[in-house]
């Protein structure tokens, strides 16, 4: 029995919608959830460098090798900062091979940022996740149009609309 094209292209285009999402790799999925110029608040730039609340953010991010033995490993990790008025963080986007590995990182990374199931005065880390991605936000106080921002880039949402900076 002879296929022709047009009929095998309905075929074709269903096993590729099937297939190429579970393909995309973390790190296609860790660039998709990085936040770009029009994705950014107007009262947040983005800035150099690395701004962590605390030391087990830091070493967390710039140590991940020593937790090795109870983390999965990771496919690929990020990191953006940002000034937003007087306040400045950095958002730290670590990227897993599925999201059974992220949710493992997860509940251990909470305790370890927090030293509890959330965050605290003295660690106010927030911590969003998409599929195989983990971010933890880290600013002493987290702007609310940033999270915003982030929060709909790992659903895949649409950028929030714009509000007007406070006092304007």
């Amino acid at each position: 029995m002879r296929i022709t094209i047009f009929k095998a292209a309905p075929l074709i285009a269903g096993l590729l919608g099937i297939l190429l999402p579970s393909s995309i790799s973390g790190a296609d999925r860790l660039d998709a959830a990085l936040l770009r110029a029009p994705d950014i608040p107007a009262e947040c730039n983005l800035i150099e460098g690395t701004f962590p609340v605390d030391m087990q953010t830091a070493m967390l991010y710039e140590r991940y090798d020593i937790y090795k033995k109870i983390l999965p490993p990771l496919s690929d990790k990020r990191a953006q900062s940002f000034r937003c008025g007087k306040n400045k963080g950095t958002i730290y986007y670590f990227a897993f091979a599925d999201t059974a590995s992220r949710e493992q990182a997860e509940t251990f990374i909470r305790h370890l940022l927090w030293g509890a199931d959330h965050p605290t005065p003295d660690h106010p880390e927030q911590i969003e996740h998409g599929e195989n991605l983990l971010v933890v936000v880290s600013f002493t106080k987290a702007p609310s149009n940033l999270l915003e921002a982030l929060r709909a880039k790992l659903s895949g949402g649409a950028k929030p609309a714009p509000t007007a900076a406070p006092g304007l």
